[in-house]
């Protein structure tokens, strides 16, 4: 009886967590909209958290570092990248273009540009209160600081953002350019 009992609950959860067949492009977006809102807030209030408990320590500092070594990290596993172009998509996803809403502007060697129209990791730390200079701040040199990394290891490619949702701009502007 309890067997039977588990197997009709384990359909109801398996119905509910949507377990059975292919995810839909929306349930993935969801579902990767999620995460990165998930490392946001864990990194904000670790961040927030540092400056309340330890305020001897410069959070930012410590922040910035995680994060530029988070960029160098995957930077590293796009293997060798030579031009504007390689950057951009070695950078690019399917996922990522459907979470963060990106436009594609320019692709070419010595430039490649994408736009970004939504940003999860700036609407989990609004969801958490954050005010307007912690947005910025927490965008323009916390997280930037991973994509910046990103390029550290590739001595041909320079990022530059030219717009940031952070800073209360429309978009990101995602601009990569040859360097050498």
């Amino acid at each position: 009886r309890y067997m039977m009992e588990l197997k009709e609950k384990a359909k109801e959860f398996y119905a509910k967590v949507k377990a059975e067949g292919t995810p839909t492009n929306e349930e993935m977006r969801n579902g990767m909209v999620g995460a990165h809102k998930a490392r946001a807030t864990i990194m904000y209030l670790i961040w927030k958290e540092m400056k309340l408990q330890y305020p001897e320590i410069d959070a930012d500092k410590v922040m910035i570092a995680a994060s530029e070594k988070f960029g160098i990290h995957f930077g590293k596993k796009w293997g060798e990248v030579n031009n504007a172009k390689e950057a951009l998509y070695a950078q690019s996803s399917k996922l990522g273009y459907m979470v963060f809403q990106q436009e594609l502007v320019e692709y070419t060697e010595e430039y490649a540009q994408k736009n970004f129209g939504f940003c999860p990791h700036i609407e989990a730390v609004k969801e958490l209160g954050a005010t307007p200079e912690e947005i910025k701040f927490f965008c323009q040199e916390i997280l930037s600081a991973g994509d910046y990394g990103n390029m550290i290891p590739h001595d041909a490619v320079e990022l530059e953002f030219k717009k940031q949702i952070g800073n209360g701009d429309d978009c990101c502007e995602y601009c990569v350019k040859k360097v050498r």
